[in-house]
């Protein structure tokens, strides 16, 4: 079917299955007349799809045609993709739908906002089996309107190496928080010290949907419990004012 989609794209017709079975599909061009050859497919694979509901160049091809780009890197530009498209198939898609065809890509190689979050609670309770001494807060909310089930609301996280290293570093920790650009959004919230040698050593983490005084005084607060506990320790951030309300 990709061969078939490429094929009409390159020569700018537009084509409609005249009929099909298991074994073999027949397409024919829109405008079938003088100077419109009509389109014969074969396919030995039972597992060809016969899906004909959307316009040749849509996400789903585009996502074929980019899927090694953007398992090589995953935070490749959309209008690179756009350029590979527009010089492969010789028609200039809009950014919306190569946007579309680099989700669609994402998500089947790390799987979809939602499952990522459902995994969630598996992928922390995990890092505490592999990892003793790992320690884990997830907070959750009730999901309006379904007595049964929760959504995500902040997760703290820090590992005992990181804990055990901030013991032999200086006495001062950084605090910043940075934006996170997805379905979902959120802010990820790091502590960081730094060692004799002004190595730098990233010794906690919290998601949270915002910088808020309520999510600083999260993550501080289990920051200073179970990491660093010592008396004298200089805090230095950006003096955000969710922070400073602290």
């Amino acid at each position: 079917m990709l061969t078939i989609k490429t094929y009409s794209i390159k020569r700018a017709v537009e084509y409609k299955i005249v009929n099909s079975d298991q074994w073999r599909y027949n397409a024919q061009c829109v405008q079938f007349g003088p100077g419109c050859e009509e389109i014969h497919r074969s396919s030995q694979s039972m597992q060809t799809s016969m899906e004909q509901d959307y316009h040749q160049l849509d996400s789903k091809v585009i996502a074929q045609h980019i899927f090694t780009m953007v398992k090589a890197d995953p935070t490749i530009s959309i209008r690179v993709l756009q350029g590979s498209v527009e010089k492969h198939f010789g028609y200039k898609a809009s950014y919306r739908k190569v946007w579309l065809a680099k989700q669609r890509v994402i998500a089947s190689i790390y799987g979809d906002w939602e499952e990522s979050y459902n995994e969630l609670p598996r992928w922390l309770f995990a890092m505490q089996i592999y990892l003793p001494g790992t320690w884990v807060q997830l907070v959750t909310q009730p999901w309006p309107g379904a007595a049964d089930a929760v959504m995500f609301h902040w997760v703290f996280w820090t590992f005992p190496p990181c804990i055990e290293a901030f013991k032999h570093c200086k006495p001062l920790i950084f605090i910043d928080g940075t934006h996170l650009y997805g379905k979902y959004g959120g802010t990820l919230l790091v502590a960081i010290a730094q060692d004799g040698n002004a190595n730098i050593l990233p010794i906690a983490f919290a998601v949270v949907k915002g910088e808020t005084k309520e999510a600083w005084s999260f993550f501080l607060s289990y920051l200073r419990y179970h990491v660093t506990p010592q008396p004298g320790v200089l805090v230095i951030s950006d003096r955000h004012k969710s922070i400073d309300a602290h």
